[in-house]
């Protein structure tokens, strides 16, 4: 029996020696690894390359654009886990990289046990919302129907078009009708760990929803947010 593919990681880096570095690193642990030097090459390997990348490690300042615009574009089609890797190290700096879609955001210079440990952790964080996200199959909240292992979310038949980790947040908290469930809570069933180091991630999550659903001018049911307390879906 042919063994499971190691996953693919895309370094998206400027600088050939850290690019390398990094890239030699990942492949002594089992990973696959491609290097983009620029945004060009980063958009030819995620839209064109055999195989999708299962993890973006995404540099910010890169001489074609910026990181930032470029991890925008990417979540448009892809919800593989990203990785800022810069040297940026303001505050401003890591907030836009959550809000862009960012999943983790750590600066240089960095420890390589660090950054390996980051990776496991994004791509079994990543694994576990597959696994969770596959295991129901139809819900229904009023006009929203929820369709698994789809990851589609549907507003009277027009899909919302969610990413899967927005997906796994609207189906945990329309599982829980009614109830109100902590950024703790949430972030541990979707994501599959403890908060800790990423107190924004549910906020940003739930705001990107919001604009989603209503969008779709739903308003038969409702997300509602009590700040420090938590969120709770509700249907009218």
């Amino acid at each position: 029996m042919a063994s499971e593919r190691n996953p693919l990681i895309l370094i998206v880096e400027d600088d050939e020696e850290i690019a390398r570095f990094n890239a030699r690193m990942l492949k002594r642990r089992g990973y696959d690894a491609l290097i983009a030097h620029n945004a060009a090459e980063a958009r030819t390997f995620a839209r064109c390359h055999e195989r999708t990348p299962d993890l973006f490690v995404l540099d910010i300042e890169l001489p074609d654009g910026d990181g930032l615009s470029l991890c925008n574009e990417l979540r448009r089609d892809n919800d593989a886990p990203v990785l800022f890797l810069t040297g940026r190290k303001k505050l401003q700096d890591k907030v836009a990289g959550l809000e862009t879609g960012g999943d983790y955001y750590l600066t240089k210079p960095y420890v390589m046990e660090e950054f390996i440990a980051v990776v496991q952790s994004l791509l079994r964080r990543a694994e576990q919302t597959r696994i969770k996200i596959a295991e129901a199959t139809v819900i229904t909240r009023g006009s929203l129907t929820l369709q698994l292992p789809q990851n589609r979310a549907l507003i009277n038949g027009r899909d919302t078009e969610l990413t899967p980790k927005e997906f796994a947040v609207l189906l945990f908290l329309a599982q829980n009708e009614g109830k109100k469930l902590t950024a703790e809570a949430i972030y541990e069933h979707v994501w599959g760990t403890e908060m800790n180091s990423d107190p924004n991630a549910i906020r940003l999550h739930i705001s990107r929803l919001k604009k989603k659903l209503d969008e779709d001018n739903s308003n038969d049911f409702s997300i509602l947010t009590e700040y420090g307390r938590g969120y709770t879906f509700t249907t009218d």
